[in-house]
């Protein structure tokens, strides 16, 4: 609206992304595989979970929110109320969706193409806020160690997530895969981190690409 050119996808498809329960149901609507989970808004009731067909452990986050503020997996059901009561405190909108137990991916997408697969193994817990920041909480591998089989089905469920939340651009999207290998996408982030160690950064050094030169392709194909 004020002329000012910027990186990345437009404001439509930025806050699609951004609101994880819009997001769930655009994957839903195009066959991206992801968590079964609810969208619950703060005052209405509070149904058992076995109503929407969970169970306990669930991981409860905020909609809008960025960088696992505000995230838990609850266990009991002590801890499921205590979620909540914490989730809410940042916002009145939340996904409450199924543990997915297993490994943690993150995959960078440019111009629709998928880059190489990172994986994401944090020392202790989830990847969480601090995991995500704290220097040596989280042991990151690119490219992932997966099949050629597995890898190239995860790249295409990420490019299809990118299709389906009409990204433009660039982008990162998330997965998590069980013990049967059964692939989940849990959200894309629009305006993903670039430092030099971030996720898209290290993704494109596995393509033989510098910190620089993505920095470059990322403005090239914004303008």
């Amino acid at each position: 609206m004020m002329k000012i050119p910027y990186t990345g996808s437009g404001h439509l498809s930025s806050a699609m992304a951004m609101d994880k329960g819009i997001s769930k149901q655009m994957f839903w609507q195009n066959q991206v595989p992801t968590p079964k989970g609810v969208i619950l808004t703060k005052g209405e009731e509070m149904k058992p979970l076995e109503a929407y067909g969970l169970a306990l452990p669930v991981v409860v986050k905020p909609c809008c929110g960025g960088s696992s503020v505000g995230v838990s997996i609850p266990k009991t059901e002590e801890e499921y109320q205590e979620a909540l009561k914490v989730a809410f405190s940042y916002e009145d909108v939340l996904v409450v969706e199924e543990y997915i137990k297993g490994r943690e991916f993150s995959i960078g997408v440019v111009e629709g193409k998928a880059y190489p697969i990172i994986e994401l193994a944090p020392i202790q817990g989830f990847y969480d806020y601090h995991n995500k920041y704290a220097a040596g909480s989280t042991v990151e591998t690119c490219p992932a160690a997966l099949s050629e089989e597995l890898t190239k089905k995860m790249q295409s469920y990420a490019e299809q997530a990118y299709r389906a939340l009409r990204l433009e651009k660039y982008a990162r999207i998330d997965f998590m895969m069980d013990e049967q290998n059964q692939m989940y996408c849990l959200e894309a982030n629009t305006l993903p981190g670039m430092t030099p160690t971030s996720l898209l950064p290290q993704e494109a050094a596995a393509l033989g690409m510098s910190f620089a030169d993505l920095c470059e392709k990322l403005i090239q194909v914004s303008l």
